[in-house]
Formats: C-alpha cells, structure tokens, sequence
C-alpha cells in the first residue's frame, strides 16, 4: 500500500483471504438485507432479491479491492455464493418443510455466484483501467 502524492492505492498488495472471507460475510449480510425486506411487510420478491443483490455488489467493490491485484472473481463469486445460498437454503428449508426449494435454491446459487463475479471483475478492470492511464 502506498500513500503518494496522487492518493493512496490500496491495490498495490492485497490479500486475498481477508477479500475472500470479506466476501462471505458479505454474503450472509445480502441474505438478512433481503430477509429483512420481505413479502410479509407488503414489499413484493423481486424488492427483496433486490436489495439481496444489490447488498452483494456493495460489498463485493471492496472486497476486491481488499484482496488486490492476486484477486480473482471466481473465487469472490464462490465466496458471496456461499454466504449468500447457504442460509436462504435453509431458511428455505425450514418455510417450506423441504419441499419444493431446489429449484429456488439453485437459481439463487447460480445469480448470487454471476453477480458477484461480475460486480468482482469489473472492479478490477475499473482499476486496471485507472492505474494504467494515471487516474
């Protein structure tokens, strides 16, 4: 990490197990941002994966930055996947008896693991972009 006279870049040396656990507590937060908003205060589904989601791109733009330049979004992704499926699996699980939650339950997998993949990489393309032309 440097402090020059342009401003402090926190890429220069990262850590990628702080980004990654960083990111799978992230994933549980999203999970209880989007509990938090649920169906039954009149708030429909797709408000509630909304502010889910959203929560896992807020936190995965610094979780990137935490784990630096040896970052990988896939494995950010993994990360956020986790903390995010693993609860609403059971939460899932426990609401509906077992009954009926796969499908639910791996199309939250897959879009939790896409967006924060996604929100990882263009973070670090942001970055690279910025470091290369001096920004």
């Amino acid at each position: 990490m440097s402090l020059s006279p342009r401003g402090a870049s926190a890429v220069v040396h990262g850590s990628p197990g702080k980004g990654w656990t960083i990111m799978l507590v992230g994933g549980v937060l999203a999970w209880i941002s989007g509990q938090s908003w649920s169906t039954g205060r009149g708030f429909g589904e797709a408000f509630s994966l909304l502010m889910a989601y959203g929560t896992l791109v807020a936190i995965a733009v610094p979780a990137t930055m935490v784990a630096g330049r040896t970052s990988r979004p896939a494995l950010l992704g993994v990360a956020g996947m986790l903390g995010m499926t693993l609860p609403w699996f059971f939460d899932l699980a426990v609401e509906f008896g077992g009954r009926g939650i796969w499908v639910t339950s791996l199309v939250i997998l897959v879009t939790s693991w896409v967006v924060t993949a996604a929100a990882s990489w263009a973070t670090r393309a942001l970055v690279r972009y910025a470091d290369r032309h001096g920004l």
